[in-house]
């Protein structure tokens, strides 16, 4: 198990940056950024050649390790200094418990992100099971699948999970890539506030705001991507802040750390695209009236970087779909204009104000439907609802009952910011600090483009979650301006008292409940969101074992639950299956036809029945001339054995 191998990478470039006189902090993220460089490098050469496995990735991040550790003790001129570093953060006893506070939080997280399984809904259809399927055929390029979103969504943050998940030879680590990132943006916002001006205060409140969020908490235990966006975003707008502030004197080094978190953000989701427009903006108009019409030179460094860590993964889109991104969007709006806006503002923060007592299903619902008659729209208009179905999950609120990572709504959070966005339009001396202006009408913009482009859906919340960390600097500075501090440290202590529902409470990953993770067993946890499928997928597979089938093809619906499959055949098989969709019914249909896919003969296929194929009971599959029977069946899924 040699899952250390890219932490050492990790430690060492920190040492060797923090040698070179940098904060602790900047260099924390210097370290991440060139840590996610690697990762995506070593992927994208290794895939190439059909070369990912555990042999050449352990070889690979072995040999840059021992580079570094070499580079640190032979030319690192000041060995790293932990009094010498701690020296500069003179914390004070009150601000020390809040500090203990946050590393509580942090660390129950990363407790419940090992112990329980990745258990997702999103994860299962697509982010584990896209990484079980790169592993089995070494290598990231698109293969025949019924789900196309395991092939065109952004690839990076199941980048990171693969390499964990085939250095630690399991998935116990998966989730650990979200709290990593959840440990990046604690760090990233208190350096962001920092930058605006807050004092010790105001970094750690901007900290301690960021460790509270509900949706991060839970978020940060899962396989999801939005905390690894949420993270890149920070870097990126860390260094726009730091570029902008430094003007002339700005090297190169910042660009390029720059382009590399704008790349490393669109190569992880593609909401990347709308927040970082405006904070690029801000970057190219402050540098205008200091190269002027050579300002491209910076920009093309910043652009290229960016490329080329996403040109792989474009290619390969642009080679199956015939578009760099993929598969044409059904998220965004069918008309555009300042109602529909105005609707999309409203209902997205709806979700953030729902609550456990009835409310939204009654007054709260008229009043916004009322809004959307003077607006010219309807409430649930298909042109801009996902599924043309508006509601708020009253079971997801912010006030007390259990959530999960998929519509938890940020109520307390939420009420703080707008607190905070009051208190800055009516002070002046608020207002006067361009640096703090610029950023929080940037972070504003991001909140506009998403609600301009993107259509409603019941699960938006869940996207917000790097607009919330890229307001928690905001709220940082802000309070610790306007609360004595007294009053400010209290108002963190209730943050980080408050947050125990989400973090002891996660209804699918809970700690303290009857069916907690510590009693009930790995493999009934994979099946948290959908417990009916734990009995059929079990027996379907214990059925291939009887039979001896180890080659396995799989026939889903387009919404399929694949991920467990793979689970369930590993602890009875080990390594030694092999499983591939088959009679795929879109694009990706043509990777049946091209090596290795084409070689591929199954001697058993897992059918997911839909109502219609319920209704027609079919009795044969057909594939490559081959005939497979129906020899076993249950209420979802049927076992087809070659005839």
């Amino acid at each position: 198990m040699l899952i250390f191998l890219p932490i050492i990478f990790y430690v060492f470039l920190f040492l060797i940056f923090s040698s070179q006189q940098k904060s602790l902090r900047s260099s924390l993220l210097s370290s991440f950024i060139i840590l996610g460089i690697a990762i995506t490098l070593i992927t994208e050469l290794l895939s190439l050649f059909h070369l990912i496995s555990y042999g050449f990735l352990s070889g690979f991040w072995f040999f840059l390790d021992i580079g570094l550790v070499t580079t640190y003790f032979t030319f690192a001129k000041n060995k790293f200094n932990l009094k010498y570093h701690l020296s500069n953060y003179p914390f004070p006893k009150f601000l020390t418990f809040l500090l203990a506070g946050v590393f509580f939080v942090v660390g129950i997280v990363g407790l419940i992100a090992i112990i329980a399984p990745t258990n997702n809904w999103d994860s299962m259809d697509y982010h584990m099971s896209r990484v079980v399927h790169w592993i089995q055929n070494h290598s990231v390029e698109h293969y025949p699948t019924s789900y196309t979103p395991q092939l065109y969504q952004n690839p990076w943050s199941e980048f990171a999970i693969m390499h964990f998940q085939i250095l630690s030879g399991s998935d116990y680590f998966a989730n650990l890539v979200q709290w990593f990132s959840m440990i990046g943006c604690m760090v990233g916002v208190s350096l962001i506030a920092q930058q605006l001006g807050a004092d010790l205060l105001g970094q750690l409140l901007a900290t301690v705001t960021t460790a509270t969020i509900p949706m991060g908490i839970l978020q940060a235990s899962s396989t999801q991507n939005d905390y690894v966006l949420g993270f890149w975003i920070v870097c990126l707008a860390y260094y726009v802040l730091l570029i902008v502030q430094k003007g002339k004197t700005t090297n190169w080094t910042d660009y390029f750390y720059l382009g590399s978190s704008l790349g490393l953000a669109i190569l992880t989701k593609g909401t990347a695209y709308f927040y970082a427009f405006p904070f690029l903006l801000w970057v190219v108009f402050s540098h205008i009236k200091y190269f002027k019409f050579k300002v491209w030179k910076p920009g093309l460094i910043v652009g290229l970087v960016a490329l080329s860590l996403n040109i792989s993964h474009y290619l390969r889109n642009y080679n199956l779909f015939g578009s760099p991104l993929g598969e044409p969007s059904t998220y965004k709006n069918e008309v555009f204009g300042i109602n529909v806006m105005l609707s999309n503002i409203l209902r997205n923060a709806a979700l953030h104000i729902g609550t456990p007592i009835g409310f939204w299903n009654g007054k709260a619902h008229k009043i916004i439907e009322v809004i959307h008659i003077f607006l010219g729209l309807d409430v649930s208009d298909k042109r801009t609802t996902f599924a043309g179905n508006f509601f708020v999950p009253g079971g997801w609120s912010t006030l007390g009952l259990p959530g999960n990572e998929n519509s938890a709504g940020n109520f307390v959070h939420f009420l703080l910011l707008l607190l905070c966005i009051s208190v800055f339009f009516i002070r002046k001396d608020f207002r006067k600090q361009s640096y703090l202006r610029i950023y929080t009408f940037a972070t504003i913009a991001t909140c506009l483009i998403f609600c301009y482009l993107l259509k409603w859906q019941a699960w938006n919340s869940r996207l917000h979650l790097p607009i919330f960390v890229l307001t928690s600097p905001f709220i940082g500075l802000i309070l610790s301006k306007i609360l004595q501090r007294r009053m400010a440290i209290f108002l963190a202590l209730i943050l980080i008292f408050s947050s125990s529902t989400w973090i002891f409470y996660n209804r699918y990953r809970p700690i303290i409940d009857y069916n907690n993770i510590f009693t009930v067993s790995r493999i009934e946890q994979y099946f948290s969101n959908r417990p009916y499928f734990k009995e059929p997928y079990t027996e379907a597979v214990e059925f291939l074992n009887t039979k001896s089938c180890s080659k396995i093809g799989l026939v889903l619906a387009n919404d399929p639950w694949e991920y467990p499959f793979w689970v369930l055949m590993q602890q009875t098989k080990g390594k030694d299956f092999h499983i591939e969709h088959i009679n795929v019914m879109n694009i990706s249909v043509v990777k049946e036809k091209q090596a290795p896919y084409k070689d591929f003969e199954p001697c058993g296929v897992i059918h997911m029945e839909t109502k219609r194929s319920k209704q027609v009971q079919q009795q044969e599959i057909n594939y490559k001339d081959k005939t497979f029977v129906r020899v076993w069946n249950s209420t979802d899924l049927a076992v087809f054995l070659k005839k």
